[in-house]
């Protein structure tokens, strides 16, 4: 049967038999950084950003696994070549470049990962219609005097924990995570927005990963002429906006209906969420709500 491959530290293998030694330091001590980036219409989406914001963490982490980002981008680009033709007409795939630091007290290079991964399209499709709630959970983000949020690094728990506290109370929200000082940084896989009075307004970077989706919005919204920034947003600014937003890779843009239970503006999507979804559709060319909607369908035939 074929199917997809991964490419372990030289070597390309079946998905089946991809493995990792359980000795390796990004298992036993959460010692690795990754990037993930996407595809459309089954090619890559920005590779070269997600890659260059790779580079950047495995340099702040000392990471070196001995590849150029040349060579790197070359290798992600072989996997997928041979791994989309796999897909049905209408599914994407996630792309996964993941770095450890080796296997624990051995000396040599770092372990490296590139593989790929269907978009899980049906997990969220139905909340570009109808919205996601996003609940604040009591644990908080990583301060930045901890650890940088710039660096993309596989040590999560914080996130993992947020996640299961929120879907304690509601199966299908999403955990938003508050700072020590109480503004919003992120959800847990991705960028917030909201909108006042016409102007897209979102966290500052200084306590939540900069995710390229989230630049990719900005620049757009510049290119539709909206207005743009960064500030403190509090639960109480978001849910007394007129819109909200989350962005991540996979999403691109999902609209959020209610935070905390109270509900944001007055219509789902918002107009201006609505202008972003259409112009982001047509910049990739993709309807990404359609092609969303048609895992839903598919899934119920």
């Amino acid at each position: 049967m074929v199917e997809p491959i991964v490419y372990i530290n030289g070597n390309f293998v079946p998905a089946s038999q991809a493995t990792v030694s359980v000795f390796d330091r990004g298992f036993r001590l959460g010692d690795a950084v990754f990037d993930t980036s996407r595809t459309f219409r089954h090619r890559p989406y920005k590779l070269r950003e997600h890659l260059e914001r790779l580079h950047r963490s495995m340099h702040f982490t000392r990471l070196d696994p001995g590849l150029s980002l040349d060579e790197i981008e070359a290798i992600t680009l072989q996997v997928v070549e041979h791994n989309v033709p796999l897909l049905a007409e209408h599914d994407d795939v996630w792309i996964h470049q993941v770095v450890s630091r080796g296997r624990v007290r051995a000396t040599g290079a770092p372990t490296l990962v590139i593989m790929t991964e269907p978009l899980p399209f049906a997990s969220f499709a139905r909340f570009y219609t109808s919205g996601v709630s996003l609940i604040t959970p009591s644990i908080r983000h990583t301060p930045p005097q901890c650890v940088d949020p710039r660096v993309k690094t596989v040590s999560r728990l914080n996130f993992v924990l947020a996640d299961l506290e929120v879907q304690q109370a509601d199966p299908e929200a999403y955990a938003l995570l508050l700072d020590l000082e109480g503004n919003i940084t992120e959800y847990t896989s991705g960028n917030f927005f909201i909108v006042r009075q016409g102007q897209v307004v979102t966290p500052f970077e200084r306590g939540s990963l900069g995710g390229i989706t989230r630049q990719t919005l900005l620049e757009f919204a510049e290119e539709l002429g909206l207005s743009a920034r960064e500030a403190d947003i509090t639960p109480y600014d978001a849910c007394t906006a007129d819109e909200a937003f989350i962005t991540s890779t996979s999403k691109c843009i999902l609209p959020v209906a209610r935070l905390n239970g109270i509900r944001i503006g007055t219509q789902v999507p918002g107009p201006i969420t609505q202008r972003l979804l259409d112009y982001w559709s047509s910049r990739v060319e993709v309807d990404i709500v359609a092609q969303a909607l048609s895992h839903i369908a598919s899934s119920q035939e």
